[in-house]
């Protein structure tokens, strides 16, 4: 699959936003992980077919704020994820 590649041009709160989406999505393949290794959840569980599934998507949404939170970084937006919702806190 070719690579598409955009500029997206959001102000700081804007990408709290989209950071705390994407954070929502990893914390819902984080409980569909747990649910299928431990058979317990204690919250929603995302439809996949089993735990590798379920892994796939979690590492595919961490790598995205990686990306994001180091492209952030650079233009002196923020560190971390975690100093985002601190500072908009």
């Amino acid at each position: 699959m070719p690579k598409m590649k955009k500029k997206v041009e959001l102000n700081k709160v804007e990408w709290g936003q989209v950071l705390d989406g994407l954070a929502c999505r990893v914390a819902l393949y984080e409980e569909t992980v747990g649910y299928y290794e431990d058979g317990i959840s204690y919250g929603h569980i995302a439809e996949v077919r089993d735990a590798d599934e379920a892994k796939v998507i979690l590492n595919y949404y961490r790598e995205i704020i990686l990306k994001i939170e180091q492209q952030l970084g650079k233009e002196g937006y923020v560190e971390s994820i975690e100093d985002l919702r601190r500072n908009l806190g």
